[in-house]
């Protein structure tokens, strides 16, 4: 397993136009993330903290980031940012393996200077980690943004590197761009019945309210494998379903309904 999304909470301090879902305010307790973190250690050691909350709006992060620390997991952390200012330490950790601010989650929002003041602070700080900036949705920034990126490329310039709309700025620290994706909807057409995708094999996702899922692009958990509450990850890996989910995967067969109506899935069609 490569990795494992461990929605520690589906609160988020945003209101993004490309998440499509409705948010909740409910967060993992700590003691059962420690339970979940002890059962997730044995297939996999690379964690992420979110599907679709804000992980930093976490009553107990920063105890989250040392319980990582402790069992020496990694961790990649996808945020807003807005809340980065909370924990000017955060770079200390010996878990943080890559943070990734989502900047177009601020597009036409009044965030004050603070924001791109600490983002500034980052760049700047010497790291073990990678620091990545995310402008998805290049076309469509706001004027802010669109003016904070070209302060960025006037400053340390934009190298190109091996992977596709991923730039250098400076040790550690890149800018990558993207399309947005569409979430897939059970209510959605179906767009294939054949091709393959890295859920399941290659990463599970843990949704807050415990279901186990193929992937982070089920925060409704309509492909349920189990729940934590219920059963162990040991019991749903072993279990048939599982395996069949990812034989089928891997013959290039499209058996859950919620994958076929996938896009994403689609760029590792061959």
């Amino acid at each position: 397993m490569k990795r494992i999304y461990l929605e520690i909470t589906n609160s988020c301090n945003l209101n993004c136009p490309f998440c499509s879902y409705e948010k909740g305010h409910d967060f993992i307790p700590f003691k059962q993330i420690d339970d979940y973190l002890k059962q997730i250690k044995e297939y996999c050691n690379y964690i992420y903290l979110h599907i679709l909350g804000e992980p930093l709006l976490h009553p107990d992060f920063e105890r989250i980031l040392d319980l990582l620390d402790e069992k020496k997991m990694q961790l990649q952390l996808v945020t807003n940012g807005t809340l980065l200012k909370r924990y000017p330490d955060i770079f200390k950790h010996d878990c943080l393996r890559k943070l990734s601010i989502s900047l177009h989650s601020v597009n036409n929002l009044n965030v004050n200077k603070n924001y791109y003041e600490t983002i500034d602070r980052l760049i700047e700080t010497d790291k073990k980690y990678v620091l990545e900036l995310r402008f998805y949705d290049e076309n469509n920034l706001s004027a802010d943004l669109k003016s904070y990126l070209q302060k960025l490329k006037d400053r340390y310039g934009l190298k190109e590197t091996k992977r596709i709309n991923s730039y250098l700025l400076k040790e550690n620290v890149y800018v990558s761009f993207a399309e947005m994706f569409k979430w897939p909807d059970i209510d959605h057409e179906i767009i294939s019945e054949t091709g393959t995708c890295h859920g399941g094999a290659d990463m599970l996702a843990i949704n807050v309210n415990s279901d186990v899922t193929l992937c982070c692009l089920d925060p409704k958990a309509y492909n349920s494998l189990g729940n934590l509450k219920e059963v162990s990850l040991k019991q749903i890996i072993e279990s048939e379903e599982y395996k069949k989910t990812c034989a089928d995967l891997q013959n290039h067969k499209i058996d859950k309904d919620l994958c076929k109506r996938c896009s994403y899935r689609l760029r590792f069609l061959s």
